[in-house]
Order: structure tokens, then sequence, then C-alpha cells
């Protein structure tokens, strides 16, 4: 929300719903052109907050702004806004305005029924928080944030170590299926999954490493909440980036890479192979839990993996009982 200058007038710039607004001002002097810019700007979010946005209509244009601005998530996003959409409807809600905590409460019980895990219902809850924050930053929507006051289920996220011997089966099975592939995505599965495992990246990351990321000897990594951070390459990692066919400007050559749950088909089919439950995530778990092996300091582990405390990257790291035993035997 600013005041621009084009030529010698200078003119209103603002942002509402989504959509960009600019008004001429209709004068040179400053001082006017401030005091006409904050008249214009009540009337228009004046205008705005008299129609009452309907949730339908604003998650269209939510879904607008997240698939310009996170495609890796927007799909899965989209469809479970759809799911949310839905439910609402069927309380006879339509509007923004009219969706209250008591509401929110009511749509995680309805999660609950349908058998869904604590983790899945956060994540839907967390998706219909940050439409609200997106409404009231666009100034569309003037009340608190109904998700402000619900309690989101409290996660274990600290999942069972892989071993170096599962690991390393793990990855002989996915160079099997990369060997003989059914899918552009299982071409690539051996190669993004040593590269996780020697990086840290998370599968969404390697899925839209560009190569304009490559940057020598280090990947600039855009991650999280577009945080970007530098991940350095160690000779494994190169070796797989560089084995990599130039097609297009992604690193993984590999079709509908926004498609939620791309990944499921081949890490089921290596689970039945293996006998061994993992998720392509549990590879990063792996590389941190390494490194501290190796005597890197947390610090160091945190800012690698992009955590933005060093507390967050402790959950990623495990040791075995005789590890411990021998931690503790140094005490003696």
């Amino acid at each position: 929300m600013s005041i621009t200058r084009r030529g010698k007038i200078y003119w209103l710039d603002i942002r509402l719903a989504g959509k960009r607004i600019r008004r001429s001002l209709h004068t040179d002097n400053k001082n006017i052109a401030f005091q006409k810019f904050r008249d214009l700007r009540d009337e228009l979010i004046a205008e705005y907050k008299k129609e009452d946005i309907r949730f339908e209509d604003f998650a269209k244009k939510y879904m607008e702004w997240a698939w310009n601005e996170k495609p890796a998530s927007a799909l899965r996003e989209q469809q479970r806004l759809k799911k949310i959409n839905a439910f609402f409807n069927t309380l006879g809600i339509q509007y923004l305005s009219e969706i209250s905590p008591y509401h929110i409460e009511q749509l995680k019980a309805e999660l609950k029924i349908r058998k869904l895990s604590k983790s899945t219902i956060n994540r839907y809850l967390q998706i219909l928080r940050g439409m609200f924050y997106k409404a009231i930053d666009w100034e569309v929507y003037d009340k608190q944030n109904p998700l402000k006051k619900i309690r989101f289920y409290r996660e274990d996220r600290r999942s069972q170590a892989l071993s170096d011997a599962q690991t390393r089966k793990i990855m002989n099975t996915a160079k099997e299926i990369s060997a003989k592939p059914g899918s552009s995505l299982q071409r690539c599965f051996h190669d993004m999954v040593i590269l996780a495992i020697n990086t840290g990246m998370r599968k969404s990351e390697i899925l839209n490493l560009k190569w304009k990321d490559i940057k020598g000897e280090e990947i600039e990594v855009k991650g999280k909440g577009d945080k970007r951070r530098i991940v350095p390459l160690n000779s494994q990692a190169k070796k797989i980036i560089e084995r990599q066919p130039k097609k297009n400007g992604y690193v993984f050559d590999i079709l509908n890479r926004y498609q939620p749950d791309l990944l499921r088909r081949t890490v089921n089919q290596i689970k039945k192979r293996t006998g061994i439950s993992f998720s392509f995530h549990d590879f990063r778990h792996y590389f941190a839990t390494k490194l501290v092996e190796k005597g890197v300091d947390f610090v160091t582990v945190s800012e690698i993996l992009g955590h933005s405390k060093t507390m967050v990257s402790l959950g990623y790291t495990h040791t075995d009982k005789e590890r411990k035993k021998r931690a503790v035997d140094l005490l003696k």
C-alpha cells in the first residue's frame, strides 16, 4: 500500500483481495497527494468490506496466489480446501465472516471421524489458518483469525532412525527399480535418494531443484517459507547432479512433479520388497544423524538443514542404545 509518482502526478497503489488497484490522485503536490491517498484508501477499503466474501470465492483467490508462490504444495492445498468448503456447506456456511472457532472444532471432529491421522488433520488446519492470514493481509477480513484459538494436535515427530544396514538395503532396491523404471520418477528415484542422504534436502526441494540453483560446489535451496539457504555438495552429490541430462530447467526430469503423493507408489514398492517401514523424509533424518555422529555441531547441522532453531535439529538426530551407553560411560 503506497503512493507512487508517474511523471509529475501522484498515484495510489494498493492491493485488496489479491487485486492491485491504481488510481490517479490528480495532483503534483506531495502533501495534497498524501491527504487524497488516505481518503481514497479508506473509501476503497470500506467499499471492499461492504461485500462479505464467500469462502469459496476467496479460496480461489488464495489458490491463484498459492500456485504462483508455492506450486509444490498447491495441488494438495486445493484438494483439501475443496473438502473443507464442502463441509462448511453442510453447515450452511458460505461466507468468511460466518466461520468461528466453534465451526473449526466441528471440522476437526469431522476429520477425526473420517479416521485421518492427527498430523493430516493438522495440515488441514494449517491450510485454513494460512488462508485466513492472507485474507487479513489483503484487508478483506477484519476479524481475528478463527484458527488462533484452535489447539492443534500434538505430533510425535521423532521417528525410528534408519540404520546403516536398512539404508543400504533401501538404496540397493531403489537402484533395481531405477534400472527398470515404470515412470520418469522411478528412473530418477535412486539418484534422488543418494542426493537426500548426502545433502539433507527435503523431497520438495529435490523435486524443484533447478540448474540455475547449482553454484559450483554448492546448491542454493529454496526451502519452507521461501527461505533460501546454501547447501554444500560433497563428491557423491556432485556426481548425482552431473549425470542428470539437461532436458529442461529442472535437474531431475520428472513428469507431474507437483502431483500429491508422487513418491507413494515407489516408496510402497520398496517397503514391500525390503520389509522396512520408511518415508522419503527419513533420509533427511539419517543425514542429520550421520553428521552428528561425525562430530558436527548442531548449529552447523541446523544451518545445512535450514532450521531456524537449533532445537528443531535435535529431533532429527538419533542414537542407539549402545551409543548412549558408551556416552554415559565416559563420565566414569
